[in-house]
């Protein structure tokens, strides 16, 4: 998982909920085996996304889902979408994570902090981790992708 400093506030908000480091009162549905918070952890100093990314990106590969959070979601996006293991898509809602996971295999899921709220993310990162993948005509699509 990784921002910008424009997505901080909200990486905290969702690691706070998918934290492995959870107590009683603040239970959460995933059991995640790693967690990795990568920079910025303030909103002080701006950091260039495209630095962030292609962090994120050396630390990602192999692993099966990814988040990724900027202002509009747009710029890490585009940036993610370089790294040929990595199928970024920006999701505003459920409905988008659904359908990017069920027919392009989206393994990074991008949010713009400007528009998605604390308790919208919550259920788009359940969406995010609980959509299968639902190959058949879309698999081969995807295949065309890398």
């Amino acid at each position: 998982m990784g921002s910008d400093h424009r997505g901080v506030i909200l990486k905290e908000e969702i690691l706070s909920y998918v934290s492995p480091e959870n107590d009683d009162e603040n239970p959460t549905k995933f059991n995640l085996a790693i967690i990795q918070n990568l920079k910025p952890h303030d909103t002080k100093n701006s950091v260039d996304y495209p630095d962030i990314v292609k962090e994120f990106a050396f630390y990602f590969n192999g692993y099966s889902h990814g988040i990724l959070i900027c202002g509009s979601g747009f710029g890490v996006c585009m940036a993610a979408n370089r790294f040929k293991h990595i199928r970024a898509v920006v999701c505003r809602d459920v409905y988008d994570v659904e359908a990017a996971r069920q027919h392009n295999n989206m393994n990074v899921m991008c949010l713009g902090a400007d528009y998605t709220d604390p308790d919208t993310a919550k259920y788009m990162v359940e969406a995010f981790f609980e959509t299968k993948f639902e190959a058949g005509r879309h698999k081969r699509r995807v295949n065309k992708l890398s």
